[in-house]
């Protein structure tokens, strides 16, 4: 047991040597590739960093461009919804008036109505008072030209009854 814990140390400090043998080449081969795409990526002599430069610029100024063009845009927007803001809030003030226009209308009908409805009220019960007077007046006509037939009828019996009674007389004599 103690040969085997041996040996996996050995092998394991032969592999750490190893790694370190082969690390160092592919370290330097890394470096190397990286400064040369660092070196490829940036200019080396003075026109081409003036161009690189021009082009950042250029680039810069496409980009603020795209920038101005959105802002006013936007501007353009925010004031067409300014515009329809308005349009409404005037719509609505309209609106408004045309309701209390009409509520002040509704209202003014709605007394109409009622001094009508009094009026009414008025008219119906003095027909009614007049009617009834009317009716009394012609029962009481009815009533005294009943009385005065009666009157008349009993003043033609009576002298009819009072005829004979002198016609008697008058023979008697």
């Amino acid at each position: 047991m103690v040969l085997t814990a041996m040996f996996s140390g050995i092998a394991f400090l032969g592999g750490c040597l190893l790694t370190l043998l082969l690390a160092a080449p592919f370290y330097k081969r890394a470096v190397r590739l990286a400064t040369r795409d660092v070196m490829a990526a940036s200019p080396l002599t003075m026109p081409e960093i003036r161009a690189d430069r021009d082009h950042l610029r250029a680039q810069f100024a496409v980009a603020i461009r795209r920038l101005e063009v959105n802002l006013e845009g936007l501007k353009t927007k925010s004031a067409n919804q300014s515009a329809d803001f308005g349009r409404q809030q005037a719509e609505i003030c309209s609106l408004k008036a045309e309701l209390e226009r009409r509520g002040a209308l509704v209202i003014a009908l709605r007394e109409r109505q009622q001094a009508r409805h009094a009026v009414t009220k008025r008219i119906v019960k003095l027909t009614l008072h007049l009617f009834v007077r009317i009716v009394k007046l012609l029962l009481h006509l009815f009533v005294r030209s009943q009385r005065q037939r009666r009157r008349a009828l009993l003043g033609r019996t009576a002298t009819i009854h009072a005829a004979p009674a002198s016609a008697i007389g008058k023979k008697a004599a």
